[in-house]
């Protein structure tokens, strides 16, 4: 048994994993009017429509972002965690643990590498591929993706209303090269806001294998920014498991590069 594997759970190695990779980043150009009034074919405005849609989860490129984590399991208790993440680009991060029952722990993310840090353990302890991409885990995948880099977009025609009457437009996604984890999905914008409702993601059998909700937004000085995100597992053998991301605030400072190294990950405060 590997250390992670004896050290936590899978769906607590899966909150640390999501943590990781789901930080807001950095917002450049792309807004709900910026894709309004983008002139050129339904191709250009499908890829205008990915780029406002990513938005709302990249709202500073450097600080940190608290965050209130739950994993729901059947059969166990909800985990909560309180935590505060500090960013640097869009490849570095380090999470700490301030409450829950991971308290003291951390995460750091470094470009494709991450390591689980424990107060009682001398060394970080690297977390491979495999084990970051197996069951629930996997949910790091959905909170990793960024619509406009990840997928080509068919916009269909027409928009879609649900009973309340909202009205969406949907994007049909297809995976722009075998890196990305899954080959396909489907999203939906609000027809007049431009921000996510929901996505569907699939696997290259065609099977759904997550469904991500865009619960909550607030308006801020930097736009409209994603307060709530729930991740529903849709394959048979991880039915039933969720995890809710409540994004509580951010604050753009300085960091120091320092502490995305394995070995000073620990003088953050």
């Amino acid at each position: 048994m590997s250390e992670v594997a004896r050290r936590l759970p899978p769906m607590a190695v899966a909150l640390l994993a999501t943590i990781a990779s789901s930080s807001p980043m950095p917002a450049g150009p792309a807004s709900a009017q910026d894709a309004a009034a983008t002139h050129g074919g339904p191709a250009e405005e499908a890829q205008a429509l990915l780029k406002a849609a990513d938005a709302p989860r990249r709202l500073i490129s450097e600080g940190s972002i608290r965050i209130r984590a739950t994993v729901e399991e059947p059969g166990t208790a909800p985990v909560v965690s309180d935590l505060e993440v500090l960013v640097k680009g869009e490849e570095q991060s380090l999470c700490l643990f301030h409450g829950g029952p991971f308290a003291g722990r951390r995460i750091l993310a470094n470009g494709t590498k991450v390591w689980l840090i424990f107060p009682d353990t001398a060394r970080p302890i690297a977390v491979s591929p495999s084990q970051r991409l197996v069951g629930g885990a996997s949910i790091a995948d959905v909170a990793r993706l960024r619509f406009e880099g990840s997928f080509d977009a068919t916009l269909r025609p027409g928009e879609e209303t649900d009973a309340s009457g909202g009205r969406s437009l949907v994007l049909d996604l297809k995976a722009r090269d075998r890196s990305v984890p899954y080959a396909s999905g489907t999203l939906w914008i609000g027809a007049d806001d431009h921000l996510p409702q929901r996505a569907v993601f699939r696997l290259r059998s065609g099977m759904d294998a997550k469904e991500v909700r865009f619960a909550s937004y607030e308006k801020t000085k930097r736009g409209p920014a994603l307060r709530r995100e729930e991740i529903v597992h849709l394959l048979p053998n991880e039915k039933g498991w969720r995890t809710v991301l409540e994004y509580l605030g951010e604050e753009a400072r300085p960091i120091d590069p320092a502490l995305f190294t394995p070995e000073h990950a620990r003088d953050a405060v």
